[in-house]
């Protein structure tokens, strides 16, 4: 009976050891991935496009509500009470329609918000794929990541950022 529960205490062990050795666990910088993907890059130069013509916008009312202001102030002193009240009103309103224009492009529900969703939701969601793919392609039983700062050591040989960042290179849908 002893040797039975041995041999089976030594299986037991040996199966926990093979099996040990086929469960892997890697880590990825998913920080690094987003940076250097050619999907991400591509996007990233899209949004900066789009600030930038928004910008150029917004930077033209200033140009315009300099101008009123400048032209306020060199023509105050001979302008009636209802022509100072009319230029300030104009120059009142045209700063409250930058202010909109600024929230409306860049506020907390803004269009570079949006923008910045639209073009990077299906860029994280194809590389969860690549990621799952990865994964089981390669049998790793967990991916950390360790640009979250949840992994505080990692032999080097653990990082499989290179990899993924290749697959998403080659990924097709």
């Amino acid at each position: 009976m002893k040797k039975i529960l041995l041999v089976g205490l030594l299986l037991v062990g040996l199966f926990t050891a093979v099996f040990a050795e086929t469960d892997k666990i890697a880590c990825i910088d998913y920080d690094k991935i987003i940076r250097e993907s050619a999907d991400t890059i591509e996007a990233q130069k899209i949004l900066m496009d789009e600030k930038l013509k928004w910008e150029d916008e917004i930077n033209e009312m200033d140009k315009e509500i300099e101008m009123l202001y400048n032209d306020y102030e060199s023509k105050q002193v001979m302008m009636t009470e209802t022509a100072k009240k009319e230029a300030q009103e104009k120059m009142q309103e045209l700063s409250m329609q930058r202010q909109n224009k600024v929230q409306e492009y860049f506020g907390e529900n803004g269009l570079f918000i949006q923008k910045q969703s639209e073009l990077l939701t299906p860029i994280l969601e194809k590389i969860h794929s690549v990621i799952d793919k990865v994964a089981v392609e390669n049998n790793y039983l967990m991916i950390f990541d360790v640009s979250a700062g949840s992994v505080l050591y990692a032999k080097p040989n653990l990082d499989i950022t290179d990899l993924v960042l290749e697959e998403l290179e080659n990924y097709t849908e």
